[in-house]
């Protein structure tokens, strides 16, 4: 899968390929830009790290 992606950067290619062979929702990447045209969420690492802050969080 991913030497046949149409991805600039063949590491970014062969993570999408893990992400969807593995039925993965979403990647964290600090380089978002890299996977334009997914069709998985691609998040950046501040997201899911003020997701857990907000879930733990004592109110």
């Amino acid at each position: 899968m991913a030497l046949t992606a149409n991805f600039r950067d063949f590491e970014d290619a062969i993570q999408y390929g893990a992400a969807v062979t593995n039925g993965l929702d979403a990647i964290v990447t600090r380089n978002p830009q890299d996977f334009t045209g997914s069709a998985l969420r691609i998040l950046t690492p501040n997201l899911p790290i003020e997701g857990v802050i907000d879930k733990f969080a004592v109110k």
